[in-house]
């Protein structure tokens, strides 16, 4: 199972993103074939609504009708695990959290790892690696 970081998501829909067309590649090479199962974490839907509406960052946002829409399809696919936080899950974020001295602008990614590794979800598709490298146990693949 491969886990998908919010910013991957922004870049399969950004068409004006520098890293659109790696992120395309990526996704039609690796991760669009039936047999891989991919994870998100619940939270990168949430971010991912938050960033690709957001007029000040695009010329062109989608709107929330269209974001929400890019969410549901997500969510109706098969091979695609939706992970929440659990006992183990929030026990490890905040272990991590502390662990590594991380502060409140990590906790979000620190949420979603934790997430990811109680669940068996070893390798994640980033542009941000250095978000991940701390915790030294996921295959981080960086497309950028």
């Amino acid at each position: 199972m491969i886990g998908i970081d919010t910013c991957f998501l922004v870049d399969l829909y950004w068409g004006d993103s520098p890293r659109h067309s790696n992120a395309i590649s990526l996704f039609n090479r690796e991760a669009s074939a039936p047999d891989v199962e991919l994870a998100l974490y619940y939270n990168c839907f949430n971010e991912f609504l938050h960033v690709i509406t957001d007029a000040k960052r695009f010329e062109n946002p989608f709107t929330m009708k269209e974001g929400l829409s890019v969410i549901d399809e997500w969510c109706n696919l098969d091979r695609v695990r939706v992970l929440y936080p659990n006992d183990s899950s929030v026990k490890r974020a905040v272990t991590w959290l502390s662990m590594y001295k991380l502060g409140r602008n990590r906790i979000n990614d620190t949420q979603m790892a934790a997430a990811y590794i109680s669940n068996g979800v070893f390798s994640i598709i980033t542009a941000n690696p250095s978000d991940f490298t701390v915790f030294d146990v996921f295959d981080l693949v960086d497309y950028r």
